[in-house]
């Protein structure tokens, strides 16, 4: 039998001491290593993205409609059909661009091929209030029809006031 005091010179003198499969690291424990300090040019990447993310923030918050305007313009390049119909809204309403009729019709046109309701019915009333959409006559008629089964109210009333009166037939 060993006493305390050699047990504890024998802990202090042991530098490798047997591994113990039963305990965490196998008894062995690491001690943390200091940190070196970051490089000068990751000091200036980590302040260039600061500096970028506080100017979006920035953009997005004073310039909110050019900043959802192009980021509609990039969905509606993917072909999305919800960004193709904001985009021609935002051409048409001049909100984030100036009014470009043509690109406005362009893209409600491009959303309204995909089936994109609004779409269709902003098409169909553009081509009624005379915009050149390059829609057939009766055709306008169709697209009312189409976004009244999707459940657009606007379509709806139009479709019982103007298109029961022979509007629609243009």
């Amino acid at each position: 039998m060993t006493t305390a005091e050699e047990e504890i010179r024998r802990r202090l003198l042991d530098v490798a001491p047997e591994p113990n499969e039963s305990l965490p690291f196998h008894g062995r424990v690491r001690l943390a290593r200091r940190k070196k300090p970051d490089a000068w040019y990751i000091k200036a990447a980590e302040g260039l993205l600061l500096c970028l993310g506080i100017g979006l923030l920035y953009a997005t918050y004073y310039h909110f409609e050019h900043v959802h305007f192009h980021v509609n313009r990039f969905y509606a390049n993917l072909g999305y059909k919800e960004a193709q119909h904001n985009l021609g809204h935002s051409y048409m309403h001049g909100v984030g661009a100036d009014h470009h009729s043509e690109s406005a019709v362009y893209w409600l046109r491009q959303a309204a091929d995909q089936g994109h309701p609004k779409a269709q019915y902003n098409l169909a009333i553009s081509h009624l209030r005379g915009f050149n959409t390059g829609l057939q006559p009766g055709e306008a008629r169709k697209l009312i029809e189409q976004a009244a089964k999707a459940g657009i109210p606007e379509a709806i009333k139009t479709l019982e006031t103007i298109c029961a009166q022979g509007g629609c037939e243009i």
